[in-house]
């Protein structure tokens, strides 16, 4: 065994033990920070003033992609607007919005065209999504998959930020066996990560979830202003 693999083993190990007993932070820092602890389970976000003045009955989100979109992608898209559902009285879906912006010849990534589009469906409010990373690693004695998103809620008129979040959701198994017996239960483990597909669909609604903890509730606020 060379010595690179034994160190990706004893971080596996050590990774193992370290996610059974993980605690979600919540760092409300204006300027994202990285963690001290690679194991850390860290959500960033930041709740400008101007949220609080003016909350947003509406909602439109956006999802920002190169290329084709994925079924993390899709999984991201339909989680956010399950959560937003909750959040704010009216939620357009990615999908929806993508379909609209078509329709009438506008591109919602043009700050001109959004204020168009905002004015059309009314509806003040822009949820941008971007998909960071999808990370999947497999060591035979551990594997790993990850997704890492970040959330930004802006007005659709002036472009303010008004919420954003940021996350990296992970899940792992195996670990370093301390026998031959435990051998083929480690491989095991790591697997079973490896080869469920369906697993990301779960890490991308627990990072939705635990960035959508930091938004308030505004379905209950009663504001004069329309969407």
């Amino acid at each position: 065994m060379n010595g690179r693999l034994l160190r990706l083993l004893i971080i596996a190990a050590i990774l193992s033990v370290a996610s059974g007993c993980l605690n979600t932070t919540y760092s409300s820092k204006n300027e994202p920070k990285a963690s001290l602890l690679a194991v850390e389970r860290r959500v960033n976000f930041h709740i400008t003033r101007a949220f609080y003045r003016a909350p947003p009955k509406c909602v439109t989100i956006v999802m920002h992609y190169k290329g084709g979109l994925t079924d993390v992608h899709r999984a991201v898209e339909d989680s956010v607007e399950r959560h937003l559902a909750t959040k704010f009285a009216k939620v357009h879906s990615a999908s929806s919005a993508r379909s609209m912006a078509v329709r009438v010849a506008l591109d919602l990534n043009n700050p001109s065209d959004r204020k168009i589009f905002s004015r059309k469906i009314r509806c003040k409010a822009f949820a941008d999504i971007r998909i960071d990373k999808v990370s999947e690693k497999y060591l035979v004695l551990w594997a790993n998959k990850s997704v890492s998103v970040s959330l930004r809620i802006t007005r659709a008129k002036s472009g303010d930020l008004l919420w954003r979040a940021h996350h990296r959701a992970s899940r792992g198994d195996g670990g370093l066996p301390i026998s031959l017996i435990s051998l083929p239960l480690s491989i095991a483990r790591a697997g079973r990560i490896k080869g469920d597909r369906e697993i990301f669909y779960s890490i991308v609604d627990d990072a939705i979830r635990r960035m959508m903890s930091t938004l308030p509730n505004t379905r209950r606020v009663t504001i004069n202003s329309r969407g």
